[in-house]
């Protein structure tokens, strides 16, 4: 187990944000890492890619089990100004709606609840305010983690009437 993480933090530190799967055996990436970064990587160009396609669902699905497990993987991917940059914020955002779409999906009892997240959307929050559309999403984020009722179709009402 020591070995296997000692390898993790190398390929991270290496400057990797694509953990290939040489440096990340499937069966002890308990973090998820690799499919969180897959999904992260697919979510930044969905114009080119439709999140309701056969593919956008091998992407997608896996955040469904993850809930608060999903912003501990993120945190791992990209570090602090990664982060912040539109682009990724923008995918983690999307990543967390789907991650909590559903709180009975949600594999560990302690992703259930969204400590990490918040903790997350607000330093995101206080470092993109000048960027309305990613602010918007964070407080609709905020919101719907709460309570697992994040969806699309909530992000789009709340977009309408806020």
């Amino acid at each position: 187990m020591w070995f296997c993480r000692s390898l993790i933090g190398a390929c991270l530190l290496a400057g990797q944000q694509q953990v290939p799967d040489t440096c990340t055996p499937a069966t002890n990436d308990s973090y998820f890492i690799a499919s969180v970064n897959s999904a992260l990587q697919f979510l930044k160009n969905p114009e080119k890619k439709p999140q309701n396609s056969i593919e956008a669902k091998k992407y997608i699905n896996p955040l469904l089990r993850l809930g608060d497990g999903v912003s501990i993987a993120v945190l791992k991917i990209y570090d602090r100004n990664e982060l912040i940059e539109p682009e990724n914020a923008g995918s983690y955002l999307t990543a967390v709606r789907n991650a909590f779409s559903d709180q009975r999906t949600v594999s560990e009892k302690s992703d259930r609840e969204p400590r990490i997240t918040l903790f997350v959307l607000d330093y995101l929050q206080e470092k993109e305010g000048s960027n309305p559309g990613i602010e918007k999403r964070i407080r609709y984020m905020k919101l719907c983690a709460k309570d697992f009722t994040c969806s699309s179709q909530g992000e789009a009402d709340f977009f309408k009437n806020h």
